[in-house]
Order: structure tokens, then sequence, then C-alpha cells
């Protein structure tokens, strides 16, 4: 257990020790999962590990904001890190500090990422000699759901890491005022996995909590305004 999460507030410190031990129950169901094949206890752990990730993102956003102001105009004047190789586990997944945010260009197939939907209608030519054969699936490569729980592990590990690169982004983003990147890691509406019937009552009460309580902050550009 940390420290300086632990003294963040009572309610985290209360839920804190069920949050790792929540991750730990996940870890051992992808691996049962994967063990033996069964696609129910896969689709179970992703259900769990949705509000698990969001209730970190909103613990390591609390961290993030008891950084010194100080500490925080180093970060954003520090120069960006040369290149170098990372280790295998970051190479293979590693946390998603922002959570994704729909657009209605993912949802007409004009994003630059992969969309779920295609503008372009599939209309398949009849009159055409043979119809081509069904392209083979991509051979899966690493577990998504095994490296999102690693992933999520070492955050709970080491949150002050996290915490001071969630504050170096915004500090270099509140340094650039040209820059489209957004500030607030929390996407519009209800926080991801509140509304599932597998998320327990204790971690929605405290995403809840947590959510009301970071959206009525003013964002960091703002409070250092005020200030």
């Amino acid at each position: 257990m940390s420290d300086p999460v632990t003294a963040l507030s009572p309610l985290i410190a209360r839920v804190w020790p069920r949050l790792v031990a929540l991750v730990a129950r996940l870890a051992k169901l992808a691996a049962q999962a994967g063990a033996t094949g069964d696609r129910g206890l896969r689709l179970q752990a992703f259900r769990l590990l949705r509000p698990a990730e969001a209730l970190a993102r909103r613990i390591i956003m609390r961290l993030a904001e008891e950084i010194d102001a100080g500490d925080l105009q180093a970060l954003s004047a520090s120069p960006a890190r040369a290149a170098s190789p990372r280790p295998a586990h970051k190479a293979a997944c590693s946390f998603c500090l922002f959570e994704p945010v729909p657009t209605f260009a993912a949802c007409f197939g004009l994003s630059k990422g992969r969309g779920r939907f295609r503008a372009a209608p599939r209309i398949l030519d009849l009159d055409a000699p043979s119809l081509s054969p069904a392209a083979a699936p991509a051979p899966a490569t690493a577990d998504t759901l095994t490296g999102r729980i690693e992933a999520l592990q070492r955050v709970l590990d080491a949150p002050d890491r996290s915490a001071r690169r969630l504050a170096r982004r915004i500090a270099r983003t509140l340094a650039a005022p040209a820059s489209d990147r957004r500030i607030t890691p929390l996407r519009p509406g209800w926080p991801p996995g509140l509304r599932s019937l597998d998320t327990p009552d204790w971690l929605k009460a405290v995403l809840l909590d947590l959510n009301h309580e970071l959206r009525s902050r003013p964002p960091p550009g703002i409070m250092k305004e005020v200030a």
C-alpha cells in the first residue's frame, strides 16, 4: 500500500486495498480463461476490468493534483526524453491515462484509426465469375486482456510514477496554447463500467463519488489563472 495514495482521503484509503485485491482476482480469471478457453470468464474479466481501470485513473488524477506547482513548471520546461529502447512489457501494452472519447468521425468511418463503422456500403458484384474467398482471420498476437491487467498492476505498484506522467502531460499541454490535446483524462458522461451489472456496488459508489469530486473542480488551466 502506498502512503501517498492512502493520504489522499479516507475513502481512497479504504478502497485502495479492495482495488488491489480486485485486480489480483482479475489476473486469476484471465489465467483461468486462457487455460480453459472459457469465453464467459474472459468476458466477465473484461467487464470488471473497465471500472477497475476507471477507478485507478481517477486516483491517479488525485495524485497528480497533489504535485507542487513548481514541480509542474519543471515538468513542462523539461526537454523531451531521448529515444531509448522500451521494455518488452511497455511495447506490448501500457496503461491508458486518458479515457477514449467516441467521435462522430469514428461513427462514419472518417477517423484515422480503426473505426467500427464504414460509410461505404458493402456491395457484392453478383455478375462476377466467382466470388473472392473470405479473408482468413488475422493471427492472434498478444493477449489484450492479460496485457491490460498487467499494465494496471504496474500502475498499482507505482502510482506516483503514473501521477508524474499525467502531470507532465498536463503541464506540457498548458504550456502550449495552440495545442489541441485534452487536459482532463475523463470522458464525458458516466465512468466506464458504472452501469454494468458485474460491477460491485462498492466500486460503483466510489466511482460516482470521485467522478463528482473531480468534475466539480475547475480545469488545471483555470485553477492556475485563479491562483
